[in-house]
């Protein structure tokens, strides 16, 4: 019984000195928080009661001077008077054309060759024999071209387009720019076989593989020829990219 009661006191005082000190504590608290706080209501009175004692600055206007212009007298150019000096006229050389003698030219005298008789009936021979000689090509030319039938004329034509057409190359250019077209080609086949006269018409990128392509066709076999020579020939190339 005397230990619970003694520990009872204890704890009885423990709990009062617990409370005085709280209350300690913030009367404490209290006191200074007053004590800051009227100091800054000091400082702030004080600063207002100082501002209410300056003067305003009012600025005094500036004069404004103006600038004299003086006015500026422009000087009149005085004018001089142009004295024209008289120009003395050129002499005038009298020029003495003095005659040109011409020699008189010495006289030559020509022979008169009398005319030689018997050349000129060997020369108006030479020419009857040398056209005697054109007659029979034209003769064996019309001959040819009677005697080949319509078929051999066609095989003849279809073959020489066949080789142009296996010697035409499409240029680099044109593949590249995918360049399509159509080349007119005229041409003359002489009478030994070869070709002659090719003029090309149409896209200039073309020319050069026209032109080869019917080079490269010939020579032909003249004397077999089904056709009469030399004959003009019309071709139309197409360019065309697959």
């Amino acid at each position: 019984m005397m230990q619970r009661h003694g520990i009872r006191h204890f704890i009885s005082y423990f709990v009062t000195a617990l409370l005085y000190v709280g209350i300690a504590v913030i009367f404490f608290y209290s006191k200074n928080h007053h004590y800051v706080s009227s100091e800054v209501l000091k400082e702030k009175s004080i600063q207002m009661s100082l501002s209410t004692f300056v003067p305003e600055i009012v600025e005094a206007p500036k004069e404004i001077v103006k600038e004299v212009v003086e006015p500026v007298v422009e000087e009149e150019p005085k004018v001089e008077e142009i004295i024209e000096e008289p120009v003395p006229e050129p002499m005038v050389e009298k020029v003495v054309e003095t005659p040109i003698v011409k020699k008189p030219k010495p006289v030559i005298k020509k022979r008169i060759e009398k005319p030689k008789k018997k050349k000129k009936a060997q020369k108006q021979k030479i020419k009857k024999k040398r056209v005697k000689k054109k007659k029979p090509s034209r003769q064996q030319a019309s001959s040819k071209q009677s005697k080949s039938t319509k078929a051999e004329r066609n095989k003849f034509w279809t073959s020489l387009r066949a080789k142009i057409d296996r010697n035409k190359f499409y240029p680099r250019i044109a593949k590249k720019r995918g360049m399509e077209g159509s080349v007119k080609v005229k041409f003359t086949i002489l009478s030994n076989g070869n070709v002659g006269h090719i003029l090309v018409r149409g896209p200039k990128v073309f020319y050069k593989s026209a032109r080869n392509a019917v080079k490269k066709a010939f020579p032909i076999d003249a004397k077999k020829s089904p056709v009469s020579l030399p004959s003009s020939v019309n071709l139309i190339l197409h360019y065309q990219l697959r």
